[in-house]
C-alpha cells in the first residue's frame, strides 16, 4: 500500500509540474513528451510518468497517438474555434448563474481578484517568464472567480478544463504580452462592473466577447505559423 501511494504522489507531482508547463507555453507545438525522458529527469517508472500524461490527454492539454506517444497539441484554426464555442457557452453560463446566485462574498472576490490582476504587469514571456506566470495566474483566478457562485460542481470543473485549454492555446499562439489593438484591461474592467452591477445579460455578452477576441487572435496565430512551415 505505501509503495502505491508514494507512486501516485509522484504521479500527481508530475502532472502538476507538467500541467504548469503545458498553460505556461513552456513546450512548442508537437513537442513529444518522451516517457524515457520523463522518467529519468523525475526517477519514476514507466507507469508513474504513464499515468500523469494519461491525465493530461484526458484534458485535451497533450495529445495522444497510437504507436507513437504523447504529444503537445498543434491547434489549427477549426480546434480553436470549436474550443472557444464551447468556452463561450460554459463561461457565459457560470457568470450568468452566478450573478444570479451569488452573495456579497462572492462579488468581493470577483472584485478583490480583478484588482489584483489589474495591479499585476502584463509582460510577455519571451521578455519575463516568471512575470507572464504571475499574470496568467491572476488572470486565471479572476476568471474562475466570475463563474464560481454558479451552485455546479460540475460547471466550474468544466470551465476550468475549458479555461486551461484554452490558456495553453493562447500561450502557444504567442498571446502571453497581449496585442497593441486590444484593450485587455478594459475587457476585464466592463466584465467586473457588469457583474457587480449583477447585469447577466450584459456580463454574459462581455465574457464571450472576450474570448472571441482570444479566438480570433489565435486562428491568426495559427494560419501565419501554418503559412511559415509551408
Amino acid at each position: 500500500m505505501a509503495v502505491t501511494e508514494e507512486a501516485s504522489s509522484r504521479s500527481e507531482s508530475i502532472y502538476l509540474d507538467l500541467r504548469r508547463k503545458l498553460i505556461g507555453g513552456y513546450y512548442q507545438p508537437n513537442h513529444r513528451l518522451k516517457l524515457s525522458d520523463l522518467c529519468a529527469e523525475n526517477g519514476v517508472s514507466v507507469s508513474v510518468v504513464r499515468e500523469a500524461l494519461t491525465r493530461l490527454a484526458e484534458q485535451g492539454l497533450i495529445q495522444s497517438q497510437p504507436n507513437k506517444g504523447f504529444f503537445v497539441p498543434i491547434y489549427t484554426p477549426e480546434e480553436i474555434n470549436d474550443l472557444a464555442f464551447m468556452r463561450m457557452q460554459v463561461e457565459s453560463l457560470a457568470v450568468r448563474l452566478s450573478i444570479e446566485r451569488g452573495n456579497a462574498a462572492w462579488e468581493a472576490s470577483v472584485v478583490a481578484t480583478h484588482h489584483e490582476l489589474r495591479l499585476t504587469p502584463r509582460v510577455p514571456a519571451a521578455v519575463d517568464v516568471v512575470a507572464s506566470e504571475q499574470w496568467s495566474r491572476a488572470h486565471a483566478a479572476f476568471h474562475a472567480a466570475c463563474g464560481a457562485a454558479c451552485g455546479s460542481p460540475r460547471l466550474i470543473r468544466l470551465r476550468q478544463r475549458l479555461y486551461d485549454e484554452a490558456e495553453a492555446m493562447r500561450q502557444m499562439a504567442g498571446l502571453s504580452g497581449g496585442n497593441k489593438s486590444r484593450d485587455v484591461e478594459g475587457e476585464h474592467a466592463a466584465l467586473a462592473k457588469a457583474i457587480v452591477a449583477r447585469n447577466a445579460d450584459r456580463a454574459a455578452e462581455l465574457t464571450v466577447k472576450h474570448i472571441e477576441i482570444t479566438a480570433g487572435l489565435s486562428v491568426k496565430s495559427a494560419l501565419a505559423r501554418a503559412q511559415g512551415e509551408r
